[in-house]
């Protein structure tokens, strides 16, 4: 039996606070003013692309 090449431990990475944050929540879209819809998806693809970062950190911290 070959015990000596095998970890006895396992560490586990520490994840930053600020990536097991959640989410944030979207705005409600309120009109269909052209105005209204572009500063509604400007917001909503930052928050977006904030969410999706912190999940990939957070999946490539655990591979």
């Amino acid at each position: 039996m070959m015990m000596g090449c095998q970890q006895s431990t396992h560490l586990s990475p520490t994840i930053p606070a600020n990536l097991l944050e959640p989410c944030a929540d979207l705005q409600k879209l309120e009109s269909g003013h052209g105005k209204d819809v572009m500063l509604w998806s400007i917001d909503t693809v930052a928050k977006y692309n904030d969410c999706k970062a912190k999940h990939s950190a957070i999946a490539d911290a655990l591979k």
